[in-house]
């Protein structure tokens, strides 16, 4: 399988709290170009507002890619380590990280999310299907119908999340992960600094327009930036045959 991944920092952020893993190795800026038979796919965004979210992501990114498998006890592990390590310093306090990937692997294929960093199937080359549901006050509140999607689009909590790694309180880690028979490529995964600024509509023509390439995922993120991103942007692009 062939990888485009490309995490930036935000505009006027001092330090990239998005981490990518491509499997053993986690990018924490610039662009990784490469092929791979199998393994983890995976973006984790340390959260806004919270202290230390580099830390957070970077904890989880480095504890994740060295997983030999993705178990429901294994990332409980790392949920209870992020949270001993957030009580050693005031300064880490209530840090946080959201996660969402896919494990490639032969026989078993696996998707894993928690928070609101998101995992797409690219159908037919043309239309992207989210395959995770987002940890959001947003998504509960359209999923309960307290919220119609046009009040949804002038929402000013989009960003705040339900879930997540740490944050300070061990039931806020509420990762959901499922089996598949069989995942398809290609996939698409991105942080909330992009698809909370693009809609799938334009995601769709990006990719109708340059294809699975490096220039579409920076189009990608140049049109979030547009529509007013500050936010760390991460997105990964995974096609072709695996495992």
């Amino acid at each position: 399988m062939k990888i485009i991944a490309i995490t930036q920092k935000g505009i006027h952020k001092t330090e990239n709290e998005d981490r990518i893993i491509v499997g053993e190795a986690v990018l924490t800026g610039g662009t990784l170009s490469c092929e791979m038979e199998s393994g983890i796919l995976a973006v984790a965004d340390g959260v806004g507002g919270n202290k230390a979210g580099s830390v957070a992501s970077g904890y989880v990114a480095d504890r994740l890619s060295a997983l030999p498998d993705i178990t429901a006890e294994a990332l409980q592990e790392i949920n209870a380590e992020l949270l001993a390590l957030s009580m050693e310093k005031a300064e880490y306090n209530g840090m946080a990280s959201t996660l969402s990937g896919i494990l490639f692997s032969e026989g078993k294929n696996r998707l894993f999310s928690v928070g609101n960093t998101r995992v797409y199937l690219l159908q037919s080359g043309r239309y992207l299907k989210q395959l995770t549901v987002d940890d959001t006050v947003l998504n509960y509140l359209l999923t309960s119908g307290q919220l119609d999607p046009e009040e949804a689009e002038s929402f000013d909590r989009k960003n705040e999340i339900t879930a997540c790694f740490g944050g300070g309180a061990a039931d806020l880690f509420q990762m959901k992960i499922s089996d598949m028979d069989a995942v398809t490529v290609p996939i698409l995964i991105t942080s909330d600094g992009i698809h909370d600024y693009i809609s799938v509509d334009q995601m769709e023509e990006i990719i109708g327009e340059h294809g699975l390439t490096e220039t579409a995922c920076k189009e990608m993120i140049s049109q979030a930036r547009a529509s007013g991103s500050c936010d760390d942007s991460s997105i990964i692009i995974g096609f072709g045959q695996y495992g």
